[in-house]
């Protein structure tokens, strides 16, 4: 029996025991243990289970169209998918294609009897429900760290910081970029401001080596509330001074 195994982490499943490395050993021992040959293993890290997208599932597939494939293997069905809906696409998407699917830990996954049918989609209804309150707990935790301004919550950083652990960083010379911006844009006593292209074509002649600036990322930064000290998270507004920049 030719087999290939699929192996997944996201952010959160990194911390729950079943690491790749954990996924692959288990998935070689089963594979050995009943005599079957492991043709190859897809590695998927960091993607959420509930995306229907992703590199490694991809290529899984397109293997599966152009080789001879007996069955697929997987640890446990989160593992393929915390959507129930999704998980039961895949599911048939396997039967379609003439693929095994094997849970090591839930055996019979495939079966056509109603009542394996009804623990399959239990299965898969409540690795959806533990996927939301991961990620109700890890928003609740980062907006609880944006209000307290103890640092970085997630998301993209600013230019002329970066993230550190669980804090802000500056980056001096970026952040001499951002203060000659907000000069640049000053309004002058007589005549009007600079405008962002113009602004634009001043950076990239002179701070090149750093970066490259178009207008709209000069406007972006120079309208930007981040270097005022307000940060935001959900919706939501705070003011933390120590990131005032102006």
């Amino acid at each position: 029996m030719k087999i290939i195994g699929y192996i997944r982490v996201s952010t959160e499943g990194q911390t729950e025991g079943y690491g790749l490395e954990v996924q692959e050993d288990r998935i070689k021992t089963y594979i050995k243990e009943n005599g079957y040959t492991l043709i190859c293993m897809f590695r998927e890290a960091g993607v959420s289970g509930s995306l229907a997208k992703r590199p490694a599932l991809g290529e899984l597939f397109e293997y599966i169209k152009t080789h001879k494939v007996d069955a697929v293997v997987f640890l446990r069905l989160d593992r393929l998918s915390r959507n129930l809906l999704l998980s039961e696409q895949l599911l048939l998407d396997f039967q379609k294609l003439n693929v095994q699917p094997i849970s090591i830990d839930e055996p019979d996954l495939d079966s056509q009897d109603p009542s394996r049918i009804l623990f399959r989609q239990m299965k898969g209804a409540i690795a959806e429900y533990e996927k939301a309150m991961i990620s109700l707990r890890l928003s609740a935790g980062r907006k609880k760290k944006a209000e307290s301004g103890r640092g970085y919550s997630g998301g993209n950083v600013a230019f002329g910081y970066k993230a550190v652990g669980s804090g802000y960083v500056p980056v001096e010379n970026e952040l001499a970029i951002v203060r000659k911006i907000y000069k640049l844009r000053r309004k002058p006593r007589h005549g009007k401001r600079m405008s962002y292209q113009r602004i634009a074509d001043h950076l990239n002649k002179n701070y090149s080596d750093i970066r490259r600036f178009s207008a709209m990322s000069v406007r972006y930064i120079a309208n930007s509330p981040f270097y005022k000290g307000i940060q935001s998270y959900g919706g939501v507004e705070f003011y933390h001074p120590s990131l005032k920049v102006l």
